[in-house]
């Protein structure tokens, strides 16, 4: 049996990493993709990408065809950037752009360069990581949740037009202690001048199982769907 080849956008950290580490661990060919260079493994190669600019996303995939030999059988995007935590109405718009173009048009950007091949083999899932802040109002990160929001429809109107290719795409949602939410966290602490009465959030590895069943042959029925793999 041929090993699943997986490529994981974002994985410098976070539920990336781990993900990538799990899915190697268990047997996935891994290529992963990140603004942080990481050491190589074996099986989980790390390459560093910049998903805005469109440049090194060719290079990237023309690296994954080659180290795949063909393209491969999982696509997870967790690109995210932590910036523009504010107030709505105070929202910097140059870090606003700098969120939106990361967290979402860089998804747009991997789409363009992975589907192509993907669609010609007739196969593969794609998982994205999703946000509560998408589908409900979280103070002072309006711009974040304006891009998951975005991410989040775009990757419905993606398994809509997939329909019946043998590709299928997916969102997860997480709740999981990241560098994201420690972030988020310390910015909403500075503006509001106190630290969150929020609790410390589960570990990421809470929301591994979900996304590991997305990329398996047992969710090839599942398509156009946003799951939470972890409420907090």
């Amino acid at each position: 049996m041929n090993q699943p080849s997986t490529v994981i956008i974002g994985a410098s950290s976070g539920f990336g990493a781990a993900l990538a580490e799990n899915l190697a661990g268990a047997g996935h060919r891994v290529l992963a993709g990140s603004r942080r260079e990481r050491p190589s493994t074996a099986s989980l190669r790390h390459i560093r990408l910049d998903v805005t600019c469109a440049k090194s996303v060719g290079e990237f995939m023309q690296a994954a065809d080659a180290h795949f030999g063909g393209e491969p059988d999982g696509l997870v995007f967790c690109a995210s950037d932590p910036g523009a935590v504010a107030h709505a109405w105070e929202t910097d718009t140059e870090e606003a752009s700098r969120v939106l173009n990361v967290s979402f048009l860089g998804f747009v950007r991997i789409v363009n360069a992975f589907v192509p091949p993907m669609k010609s083999a007739g196969r593969g899932s794609i998982v994205c990581v999703g946000s509560q802040a998408a589908r409900t109002t979280l103070d002072l990160l309006a711009v974040y949740g304006a891009a998951k929001a975005g991410l989040e429809h775009y990757t419905r109107c993606l398994a809509h037009e997939l329909h019946g290719t043998g590709i299928r795409a997916n969102t997860i949602g997480i709740a999981a202690e990241t560098d994201l939410a420690q972030t988020h966290r310390a910015a909403k602490a500075k503006l509001r001048g106190h630290p969150s009465p929020l609790p410390q959030l589960p570990p990421v590895s809470d929301n591994l199982p979900l996304a590991r069943w997305l990329l398996s042959d047992d969710a090839a029925h599942i398509t156009g769907q946003t799951i939470e793999a972890r409420r907090p």
